[in-house]
C-alpha cells in the first residue's frame, strides 16, 4: 500500500514539473517573439549575410579638397626627385654639376679603384668628390629628408580618414525603461585650407632640412680644404727643407776639404754636421705632420686613415675682388644658419595660423536613430515612437572655447620673436667672423708680395754671394750658414703665409656660404 502512494506522488510530481516547463518554454516563447525579437536594423544588414563587404556607401569627394591633396602629393614627387638627380639639392656651395667633378663622384661607385686613384698625384677637386658621395653625415642627412617626404601622404591620409563616415553605439538612459538604439553615424567635413596648411608646414620641414645638407656640405668642403691646403704645405715645406739640406751636405765637404789642406777649421765642419741633424729632424717632424694630415683627409674621406694618399696638386692662385661692405650684405643674404633660421620662423608662423584655424572644430554632420520601448504596465499601455535625431557643429559661435588654445598660441609667438631676436645675434657675429677672415686674409696677402717682391730675392743674393766669399776665403763658415739659415727660414715663411691665405679664404667662404668671385693673386 505504501509502494502504491509513492508511486502515484511520483505521477502527479512529474505532471506538475512537465506543466510548469511548458508553461515557462511558452513564456520564454512569448517574450523572445514580442520583447526580444531581433531589430529592423539586424535583418536588413545580418540575416542578409551580404557577400560584398566593399558595398558600403561612400563618401563623395571633394573636388576642391582632392585638388589639395593632388597638390600636397605633387611636393612629394618633386622632392624625391631632385633626391635621385645628380646633383640632389640645388644651389649648394660647391659647384658638382661641372664635367669634371661628375667624372671623379662616377668613381666613388668603385671604390677599389678611387682608392687606386689616390696614390696618385691628388686635386682638390677629386676629394671633395668623393667626400660628398662618401660622406656618412650627408647620407643621414640625405635620408632624414626621405622620412620627412613620407609626412606628405599621411597628412593627405588623415584628412581622408576624417571625411569618412564614422558610427558608435552609444547607451542612453532615459529613466524610463529598456532603450532599444542604432548606430550612430557622423561625418566630418575638413576644410581644405588646413591640408593645405599642413602640407606647407612639411614643405617647411623638408627646406630646413635641405638648409641642414647645405650646412653638412659646406662644413666639409671647408675641412676638406683646410686640411689640403696644410697638406701642400708640408709637402712643399719638406721639399724645401731637403733642398738645403743637399746643400748644406755640399757645404761641409768644402768645409773639410779646407780642413785638410789647412785652410779651413775644423769646428767649421762641426757647425755644419749639427745644422745637417737639426734640418734632418725637421725633415721627420714635418713627414710625421703629413701622416696625420693625410689621415685626417681620409677621414673626412670615410677611408680607412691608413690609405695612402699621393702628392697635392697646387691650386691656382687667386684673390677675392669683392669688398669688406659687399661681403657683409653676401653673408646676412646667403648664410645658412639664418635661412634656416627665417625657415623655421616661416614654419612657426604657419603652425600659427593652423592653430587658430582650429581652435573650432570643423563641420560635422551626424544622425542617430534609436528605439524606445517602455514595458507595459497599467499607466504606460503604448510605446514609445521611433526616434530619430540629428547633430551638426557648423556653427562655430556654439562650439567652447578653451583658454590653452589661445595660451598655444601665445607661447609660439613668443618663440618667433626669440628667434627673430637669434637671427640678429647671428648676423652680429657673421659681421665678426667675416671682417676677422677678411683682414687674415688681407695681412697673408701682403706677406705674400712681400717675401716674393723683396725678402726672398735679396735673400737669394746674400747667400750667393755669401758662398762666393767663403770658396774665395774672404768670409767664415758661421757667415755662410746665417745665410742659408735665412733664406731657408724665408722660403718656408713665405708658403705658410701662402696656407694662411688659403685657409682665411676658405673660412671666409664658410662664414658668407657662397664660393666667392676670384681673380688671379
Amino acid at each position: 500500500m505504501i509502494h502504491r502512494t509513492l508511486k502515484i506522488g511520483l505521477i502527479i510530481l512529474t505532471v506538475l514539473v512537465g506543466g510548469c516547463a511548458s508553461h515557462r518554454l511558452e513564456t520564454y516563447q512569448a517574450l523572445r517573439d514580442t520583447e526580444i525579437q531581433q531589430p529592423a536594423y539586424y535583418y536588413t544588414e545580418v540575416e542578409k549575410k551580404i557577400a560584398d563587404t566593399e558595398s558600403d556607401p561612400k563618401v563623395e569627394s571633394d573636388q576642391f579638397l582632392s585638388e589639395v591633396e593632388a597638390k600636397v602629393l605633387k611636393y612629394q614627387k618633386q622632392w624625391k626627385a631632385q633626391l635621385e638627380s645628380e646633383t640632389p639639392m640645388p644651389n649648394l656651395f660647391y659647384d658638382l654639376s661641372t664635367d669634371t667633378m661628375k667624372a671623379h663622384r662616377q668613381l666613388a661607385a668603385s671604390p677599389e679603384v678611387a682608392k687606386d686613384l689616390l696614390t696618385e698625384p691628388v686635386a682638390l677637386e677629386l676629394l671633395v668628390a668623393l667626400g660628398y658621395e662618401w660622406s656618412p653625415a650627408l647620407k643621414s642627412i640625405r635620408e632624414k629628408i626621405r622620412a620627412i617626404l613620407e609626412q606628405y601622404p599621411q597628412a593627405v591620409y588623415l584628412d581622408n580618414v576624417l571625411r569618412q563616415y564614422n558610427a558608435f553605439t552609444k547607451q542612453l538612459d532615459t529613466k524610463v525603461g529598456p532603450i532599444r538604439h542604432k548606430e550612430m553615424m557622423a561625418m566630418e567635413f575638413p576644410f581644405p585650407d588646413t591640408l593645405a596648411l599642413k602640407g606647407q608646414v612639411i614643405t617647411e620641414d623638408v627646406l630646413i632640412a635641405q638648409k641642414e645638407f647645405e650646412i653638412a656640405l659646406r662644413d666639409l668642403v671647408t675641412d676638406i680644404k683646410l686640411a689640403y691646403y696644410d697638406y701642400l704645405f708640408v709637402v712643399e715645406a719638406i721639399r724645401i727643407n731637403e733642398e738645403n739640406q743637399k746643400l748644406l751636405q755640399q757645404m761641409i765637404a768644402i768645409a773639410q776639404t779646407k780642413f785638410r789642406v789647412g785652410q779651413g777649421k775644423y769646428s767649421n765642419v762641426i757647425m755644419a754636421q749639427v745644422e745637417l741633424s737639426k734640418l734632418a729632424n725637421v725633415i721627420i717632424t714635418l713627414e710625421q705632420q703629413r701622416e696625420t694630415i693625410i689621415a685626417r683627409l681620409n677621414t673626412l674621406l670615410n677611408v680607412s686613415a691608413d690609405v695612402p694618399l699621393g702628392v697635392p696638386v697646387p691650386v691656382a692662385e687667386e684673390r677675392v675682388v669683392s669688398t669688406l661692405p659687399e661681403l657683409y650684405a653676401l653673408a646676412v643674404q646667403n648664410r645658412q644658419e639664418i635661412q634656416k633660421q627665417k625657415l623655421a620662423i616661416s614654419k612657426m608662423g604657419l603652425v600659427v595660423e593652423m592653430a587658430k584655424r582650429m581652435t573650432y572644430p570643423d563641420p560635422t554632420l551626424g544622425a542617430s536613430y534609436f528605439e524606445n520601448r517602455s514595458m507595459p504596465d497599467l499607466k504606460h499601455t503604448q510605446k514609445m515612437p521611433m526616434t530619430f535625431m540629428t547633430q551638426r557643429t557648423l556653427n562655430p559661435t556654439n562650439t567652447a572655447w578653451f583658454g590653452h588654445r589661445n595660451a598655444y598660441i601665445h607661447e609660439v609667438n613668443i618663440k618667433i620673436e626669440a628667434m627673430e631676436y637669434r637671427i640678429e645675434e647671428l648676423e652680429s657675429k657673421l659681421r665678426f667672423v667675416v671682417k676677422k677672415h677678411h683682414f687674415g686674409m688681407e695681412t697673408a696677402n701682403r706677406s705674400i708680395r712681400l717675401y716674393r717682391q723683396t725678402l726672398l730675392p735679396q735673400a737669394q743674393q746674400a747667400l750667393e754671394a755669401a758662398n762666393t766669399a767663403y770658396q774665395a776665403a774672404r768670409i767664415d763658415f758661421l757667415s755662410f750658414l746665417d745665410a742659408q739659415r735665412t733664406l731657408l727660414n724665408l722660403r718656408i715663411e713665405e708658403q705658410r703665409a701662402l696656407r694662411d691665405y688659403y685657409q682665411h679664404l676658405t673660412q671666409l667662404e664658410q662664414a658668407v656660404g657662397v664660393i666667392l668671385p676670384k681673380h688671379p693673386l
